[in-house]
């Protein structure tokens, strides 16, 4: 990959991650060496749950989408699939989503996402995912993803 986000690399319409969604969070997820994405989101002011505090769920979908995409970027550098250029035979969704909040995020600073591949087989792969804000942790997640057939 040239550095891109994934998500400007390979469009498509999904809610959290999708370009081509203008209404979506528009999370965009890198390499970050290694194995692991790194995804920086800015929660906006619509995202709040209790007064000053991004809703859990916003984070749940964040996290979601994000540990998607590092399923499927690992996925395709282990098989030797180029996202920017291969029409891929598959695509990789969500079986099972875990969040743990281990404490609140405000929602005027941008929240750090850092995932990568823990567990892999033919059709799933788990994807452990931490959430930080100014270098502390508000989140972990365990996201069981599932390798289909692509789709349209």
């Amino acid at each position: 990959m040239d550095g891109r986000p994934l998500q400007d690399v390979l469009k498509v319409q999904c809610y959290g991650c999708g370009a081509l969604n203008a209404h979506g969070m528009q999370i965009k997820s890198r390499w970050d060496g290694g194995d692991e994405l790194v995804c920086i989101w800015q929660p906006q002011p619509y995202h709040i749950g209790h007064p000053g505090i991004v809703y859990g769920g916003t984070i749940a979908s964040v996290v979601d989408c994000h540990a998607v995409w590092t399923a499927l970027a690992t996925r395709c550098r282990d098989e030797g699939f180029d996202l920017a250029h291969d029409s891929l035979p598959f695509a990789v969704v969500t079986g099972r989503l875990s969040v743990s909040f281990l404490r609140p995020a405000v929602i005027d600073q941008p929240l750090e996402l850092r995932a990568k591949v823990v567990d892999a087989g033919p059709r799933r792969a788990t994807v452990a995912c931490r959430v930080l804000q100014l270098g502390s942790e508000c989140a972990t997640a365990e996201v069981v993803t599932v390798r289909v057939a692509a789709m349209g």
